[in-house]
């Protein structure tokens, strides 16, 4: 499975589709679970990157993570 960070922006989301259209499973951080309007088959989790202690449920089991393009890594 892979962590995308800002799953839900315009790269974001593009990086979902095409992961997913290769068949990778996609876990997907969003500041609104409610709103994220993500494909089907993606799991969505509720994280902020920029308060990284709300990231510890979406990377539990993760060994990588994708960023979202310019952030900190």
């Amino acid at each position: 499975m892979i962590l995308v960070t800002g799953a839900t922006g315009k790269v974001g989301r593009e990086v979902v589709k095409l992961l997913l259209a290769d068949g990778k499973k996609v876990r997907a951080v969003t500041r609104h679970q409610a709103t994220a309007a993500l494909p089907d088959g993606v799991e969505v989790v509720l994280g902020d990157p920029s308060r990284p202690k709300t990231l510890a449920s979406a990377l539990r089991g993760r060994r990588g993570a994708l960023p979202q393009p310019g952030h900190p890594r």
